[in-house]
C-alpha cells in the first residue's frame, strides 16, 4: 500500500507549480500519493511553504519551510525547515541547495565529458546574466570586464547586448567564461549560478560562498575571490583565454572531487527521505505553540498587518494632511 499525505503548498516563488515541482516529483518517485489541499479550510496535515508571502501563518498544521534564498530558517514559526545554511538541528532541518533542484544540475555533472576544444574555440569571452545590482563586488567585476570589451551582459543589469536575453543557457553557450557571482556572500550559500555556467559548457567565474571549495571541485572553476582587484581577475581570465592547456584542464575537471559536499545531492533522495520521515511521524506540532511561541507568531501577524497598511495608497485627504 502506497504512503499517502494530505499536503498544502503556499508562498512559493512565482515560477513554481504548487502541484508539480522538485518536492512533489521527489515524493512521487519515492512512492508517495499526495492529496493536495488548496487552503487552510481544507485542513491539511502538512504545509510546505516558501518565503514569498505570509499565507503560511493562516495554517494551523505542521509547517515545513523551504527557502532558496540567503536566509536562515525560522524554527520558531515552522516545525521543520529546508534551506542553504550549514546548520544542524536534529531531524528538524535539511540542507538542500537550490542548484540541486535545477534542470541544469544533471548536465553540469557531465560537463567534463564535453569536448574542451569546442569551449576554447567559442567566439565570446565572458557572458553575464544578472538582474540586479545587489553585489558591489560583482558590479565592479562586470564594469572592469566591460571596460576591456570582454563582457557580454545579457541580463537586466548593465545590459550591453540590446536587451535581456530570452534563454540564459543558450546565451552562455557562446562564451568561454560565464560570470557566476552571488548576490551575497555567506557560508553555504551557493546557488544555481555556478551550475548553470557548467551546464552551458562555460568555465564559471564564481564569487560568493567562502566555502565553495568544499562544495565543488576548485579545479573546475575560477574563484573571483582569490584576486585582490577586478583588474587582477580580468588579467587572469585573459591569460587563461590564451593558454589552451590551462583552459582545457578547467574544462576537463569534474565538478565533484572526493569529499565534495555537493555529492550528497546528486539524486533527490535527501528531500524525499527528509519529507517522508516527517510525514510518517503523523500530523503533529513540534514548534513552541504555547507562551513565547504564540507571542512571537502573534507579533509577526501584527507587524505584517502594519506593513500591508503602510503599502496601501493613501487617500487624498491623508496625503494633504501628511498622515
Amino acid at each position: 500500500m502506497a504512503d499517502r499525505v494530505r499536503l498544502a503548498l503556499c508562498d512559493l516563488a512565482a515560477d513554481w507549480d504548487p502541484r508539480d515541482n522538485y518536492f512533489t516529483r521527489a515524493l512521487r518517485r519515492a512512492g508517495w500519493q499526495i492529496e493536495f489541499c488548496d487552503g487552510p479550510e481544507s485542513r491539511p496535515d502538512f504545509l510546505l511553504c516558501g518565503t514569498f508571502g505570509h499565507r503560511a501563518l493562516d495554517y494551523d498544521c505542521c509547517r515545513i519551510q523551504y527557502s532558496g534564498e540567503d536566509s536562515w530558517p525560522d524554527l520558531n514559526l515552522y516545525d521543520y525547515a529546508i534551506g542553504f545554511p550549514l546548520l544542524e538541528y536534529g531531524d528538524r532541518y535539511l540542507r538542500l541547495p537550490l542548484y540541486a533542484m535545477r534542470d541544469t544540475w544533471a548536465p553540469a555533472l557531465q560537463k567534463h565529458t564535453r569536448p574542451a576544444g569546442e569551449v576554447f574555440a567559442r567566439p565570446g569571452f565572458c557572458a553575464a546574466v544578472v538582474s540586479n545590482d545587489y553585489s558591489a563586488a560583482r558590479n565592479a567585476v562586470m564594469a572592469e570586464l566591460d571596460r576591456r570589451g570582454l563582457l557580454a551582459s545579457g541580463g537586466g543589469y548593465a545590459n550591453n547586448v540590446g536587451g535581456p536575453v530570452a534563454d540564459k543557457q543558450a546565451f552562455q553557450q557562446g562564451y568561454r567564461f560565464a560570470l557566476a557571482m552571488e548576490n551575497s556572500a555567506d557560508p553555504g550559500y551557493c546557488t544555481e549560478k555556478i551550475v548553470d555556467a557548467w551546464a552551458a559548457g562555460a568555465v564559471p567565474v564564481y564569487g560568493g560562498d567562502p566555502l565553495v571549495r568544499q562544495e565543488f571541485n576548485p579545479a573546475a572553476f575560477v574563484c573571483a575571490d582569490d584576486y585582490p582587484t577586478p583588474a587582477a581577475l580580468a588579467d587572469a581570465l585573459a591569460e587563461l583565454a590564451r593558454n589552451e592547456a590551462a583552459f582545457t584542464a578547467l574544462c576537463r575537471a569534474p565538478i565533484l572531487a572526493p569529499g565534495s559536499r555537493a555529492a550528497a545531492y546528486v539524486t533527490d533522495a535527501p528531500a524525499a527521505d527528509f519529507l517522508g520521515a516527517v510525514f510518517r511521524r503523523g500530523p503533529h506540532l513540534r514548534r513552541n505553540r504555547s507562551c513565547w511561541g504564540s507571542i512571537y507568531e502573534n507579533d509577526l501577524r501584527y507587524f505584517h498587518r502594519l506593513a500591508e497598511e503602510a503599502a496601501r495608497p493613501k487617500p487624498l485627504w491623508r496625503r494633504l494632511l501628511g498622515r
